[in-house]
């Protein structure tokens, strides 16, 4: 693990790594200047990827076109993103 670099870690390998980091004394422990750093620019070099998904409001729900390139799959008013699940539901707005 020496050899990689902190970006291509995967999860169980970054926290091995946090935790040798605290465990560690020795005078050659990153600062947690130099920590911090690495842990912003690892968030700002993230690809975020954008999915539209468009659809029609029936009956209080929406239903999500069909997205034959997306991703995800849409049923009816649920996506499921990799292990995500989500379900949209509509409120009436609060009556002022």
């Amino acid at each position: 693990m020496a050899d990689k670099i902190l970006g291509t870690l995967d999860a169980s390998e970054f926290d091995e790594l946090l935790t040798s980091f605290i465990d560690r004394a020795e005078p050659d422990t990153m600062s947690f200047e130099a920590f911090d750093q690495a842990v912003h620019r690892l968030a700002e070099e993230a690809i975020i990827e954008t999915i539209e998904l468009t659809g029609v409001i029936e009956e209080n729900a929406i239903i999500f076109d069909a997205a034959d390139a997306s991703p995800v799959i849409t049923q009816g008013n649920e996506v499921l993103v990799g292990g995500l699940r989500l379900v949209v539901r509509l409120r009436q707005p609060a009556v002022r």
